[in-house]
């Protein structure tokens, strides 16, 4: 009889052979056995350590900072805080008016409205002198006249005007020794008074800004007016035209300011990783181990110890 050879292998032998690998894995490595968290730690703590180092090497980059037209002048540390002082500077102009009567050229520092305007402009004359930071580009000074009467007058009027302004700051502060004084004038025309007449309650509005803007020169225009009723000229003559006889000063400087920013300087975060004491499971049951630097973590399935 012929007997055939059975190559196959039983399933317990299987078993057996398999375990006697996986006992070997485990002396072979058995040196460099770690749990997970312990694995975890020993990556985490460098990569806290990196960190912190970065939130403080970047402190002076994420403070905010006023804006660019801004001049730091100096960066301490007081405790605690990143203090730092800067010098601000922006572009500013200051206007100051003074009014006359009609017809004049005579500064009356008693009329209508100017004590106040005048003692503004004190106050802000004496303020440059005071001011460091405060550096005058240019004063300019300039007369006006109202629309009414003949040209020829308004406009020597209003340069008459202008110049008794400067002739005033120049006798109370000085103002052309200190600073290049310029002067201007305007005779000012019906289309300067039409905003002021469009907001006012002026008799027969329409009528009178249909002959402003039909135009045909400034003495028609005042003809015109003087023909509707006499209520209508005399309300433009008692409340539209004395505000346009005036001079301005006009001041435009470069302001500054010293601002001094206190800001927390954040610290790092602290992070804690707790380290959990090895325990050896059962052979076979889970092996973790870290195969190199790059952390590489090998696990083995569950087998049961009962074979």
């Amino acid at each position: 009889m012929i007997q055939v050879q059975d190559h196959s292998v039983s399933p317990l032998r299987l078993l057996s052979s398999w375990y006697e690998s996986c006992d070997r894995v485990v002396q072979e490595f058995n040196q460099h056995y770690f749990s997970v968290k312990t694995i975890l730690f020993t990556f985490a703590l460098p990569l806290a350590l990196c960190a912190a180092h970065g939130a403080t090497a970047q402190i002076k980059s994420t403070m905010s900072a006023p804006k660019a037209d801004s001049v730091m002048l100096s960066e301490t540390t007081d405790g605690d805080y990143l203090v730092r002082r800067y010098m601000v500077r922006s572009d500013a102009d200051t206007g100051y008016t003074v009014r006359y009567k009609i017809s004049s050229s005579t500064l009356t520092t008693n009329f209508d409205g100017n004590p106040s305007e005048i003692q503004g402009l004190t106050d802000f004359i004496n303020s440059m002198d005071r001011d460091s930071l405060m550096q005058v580009k240019s004063v300019t000074i300039t007369g006006y006249a109202s629309p009414d009467g003949p040209l020829a007058l308004n406009e020597r009027l209003a340069k008459n005007r202008a110049q008794s302004l400067k002739n005033y700051v120049d006798k109370q502060f000085g103002l052309s020794k200190k600073y290049d004084v310029k002067t201007a004038s305007v005779a000012s025309d019906w289309d300067a008074a039409r905003e002021a007449i469009a907001r006012s309650n002026v008799p027969d509005k329409q009528t009178v800004l249909g002959i402003i803007d039909r135009r045909g020169g400034r003495t028609a225009v005042e003809q015109r007016l003087k023909a509707l009723p006499a209520e209508v000229w005399k309300y433009l003559a008692d409340r539209i035209l004395p505000p346009m006889r005036y001079a301005e000063i006009a001041i435009a400087y470069v302001g500054g300011r010293e601002v001094v920013q206190r800001t927390l300087i954040p610290k790092p975060e602290v992070v804690v990783v707790e380290e959990v004491e090895e325990v050896c499971c059962d052979p076979c049951a889970c092996v973790e181990v870290m195969e190199s630097v790059n952390g590489l973590i090998v696990e083995m399935p569950d087998v049961p110890v009962d074979f």
